[in-house]
């Protein structure tokens, strides 16, 4: 029979590409009112600039596991102080994180990244709790096929980060894990080319995908969105959240799957432009961590906390 983890549950919540760690809170607050400690990692929208365009996500990696450790050593804590990371850090990471459609740092294939560590004087040698404990990772959009990376082993830029380590489940909520073949999924077709597509044997893995916005009535933002992700053009009967096709959210064989239906792929949309659509559905349609959704995925959650 299992036994309940000695260790106080607890999330680390991620927010998912162009996210802002204060988009997430309300989601953190959900769950400590549930009873599961949960804390937002320091990650603001442009923090993801540097990786635009198929760029390595090492400085995204360097937050996560920034954000895991912090949380080891305070398992009550509510939030997570961000570490020391200025406009010039900022300004050189943009300059020289490697990748991308230009080749920075002379190439675009993950397995020859320069070891080059993202600025930041928190990120150069790194903490590493030994106590053993570990915790959960929510992860929103693209941080769910980043958080396979931080799990694995894989030699990814100069640092194989081994995150099942401190880490002992994976919630994907939107998340797109199709081997796509493009620059944005570059990082990911290393990963499983080196480790194949299974998680860490010691990871529980749910990915949570939606329906309801089907690509025939979809905006042109949920078209590319869609058609990055995999679909074929002119495959109108492709559904999903409205950035993530459903294909895609459990493309993941290793995971458990949960669809669920008409849920918004974000908290939050900008009103104007290419998004002001979703923005608008998003009034009436609830997210993957509304209230009345965290309802429907966190009893597997809390069900991580039994070893």
């Amino acid at each position: 029979m299992q036994e309940l983890r000695k260790d106080k549950p607890f999330a680390v919540i991620l927010p998912g590409f162009l996210g802002s760690s204060e988009d997430f809170e309300d989601l953190a607050r959900d769950l400590r009112r549930a009873g599961y400690g949960a804390a937002v990692a320091p990650i603001s929208w442009w923090h993801w600039i540097p990786c635009v365009g198929g760029r390595s996500m090492r400085p995204i990696l360097e937050r996560i596991d920034f954000a895991v450790n912090q949380v080891l050593e305070d398992l009550n804590t509510t939030s997570i102080s961000p570490p020391s990371y200025t406009l010039q850090d900022f300004l050189v990471d943009f300059l020289t994180n490697p990748g991308g459609i230009l080749k920075v740092g002379g190439t675009d294939d993950p397995a020859d990244y320069p070891a080059l560590t993202p600025r930041g004087d928190d990120f150069a040698s790194p903490a590493s709790p030994g106590s053993g404990r570990r915790v959960a990772l929510v992860a929103h959009s693209a941080a769910g096929w980043i958080s396979r990376v931080y799990l694995s082993g894989v030699n990814y830029g100069g640092r194989s980060f081994k995150g099942s380590k401190k880490v002992h489940s994976l919630v994907c909520l939107g998340s797109p894990h199709f081997v796509a073949e493009n620059l944005v999924f570059k990082s990911l077709q290393y990963l499983e080319r080196e480790e194949g597509s299974a998680l860490p044997a010691r990871v529980r893995c749910l990915c949570v995908g939606a329906k309801g916005a089907v690509l025939s009535k979809a905006s042109d933002m949920t078209r590319g969105a869609y058609e990055l992700c995999g679909a074929m053009p002119g495959d109108d009967d492709v559904d999903g959240d409205g950035m993530t096709p459903l294909f895609s959210a459990v493309a993941l064989d290793s995971a458990d799957k949960m669809v669920l239906e008409n849920v918004s792929h974000a908290p939050v949309y900008p009103a104007f432009g290419p998004s002001a659509k979703l923005a608008e559905e998003r009034l009436t349609k609830p997210w993957y961590g509304s209230p009345e959704i965290l309802k429907k995925w966190f009893p597997w959650l809390k069900a991580s906390t039994m070893d």
